[in-house]
């Protein structure tokens, strides 16, 4: 590996190795800052710091650890003027609860910096989020997180069914079936996470 993941150097090792694109994972801190980190929180020198409840300024100015070294959580506008127009960008929001309104206002205005536009895919295990982002910008790509039948079965119901780009399924849920009927609607499937060759 040649950088931590969710990291600026991470994408770009990745693009410039000929990966046809990218997978990020945003949060929102506790003063509406979007931030890429994929856990809910990070491990400074301080302690423990909850992502989405510390603020940009405090977040900033920490350094993290990994197994790779040290890394600082970077804001989703800074990943995105480094690696816009370079590949696919798969933008994985977290579930938000109550604030889901507040960050598909501020994903829709940073996907609207993303060129081309159809370069961006944002997904998410949270169909109200997803809903949220449909209402405010029809055009953007969504796509579905789910890790159980129980969930795609909500998907059904859902205002975002009929607009969806993509699936993106836990990995012993696909079968011939699903990619059956996936065709038939014309959506792209990326599974997760497949660690084993078999």
């Amino acid at each position: 590996m040649a950088a931590r993941e969710n990291t600026v150097p991470s994408f770009e090792a990745a693009l410039e190795a000929g990966c046809d694109g990218v997978e990020l994972d945003v949060r929102m801190t506790q003063d509406g800052a979007l931030v890429v980190h994929h856990d809910e929180t990070a491990q400074s020198d301080s302690g423990i710091m909850a992502i989405e409840t510390s603020d940009w300024l405090r977040l900033k100015e920490a350094r993290f650890r990994s197994t790779l070294g040290e890394y600082g959580i970077p804001r989703l506008d800074t990943v995105l003027r480094a690696i816009s127009g370079r590949g696919l960008i798969n933008m994985e929001v977290k579930p938000a609860g109550k604030r889901a309104a507040r960050v598909a206002e501020l994903v829709c205005a940073a996907a609207d910096k993303v060129r081309p536009r159809e370069s961006l895919l944002v997904s998410s295990f949270d169909l109200d989020l997803l809903g949220e982002i449909l209402r405010r910008e029809k055009g953007i790509l969504l796509g579905y997180i789910f890790s159980s039948v129980e969930a795609l079965n909500h998907l059904e119901d859902s205002e975002v069914v009929d607009t969806l780009a993509a699936l993106h399924p836990r990995h012993d849920l696909v079968d011939e079936t699903f990619m059956k009927r996936a065709r038939e609607r014309g959506l792209d499937v990326h599974t997760w996470t497949v660690d084993e060759a078999d």
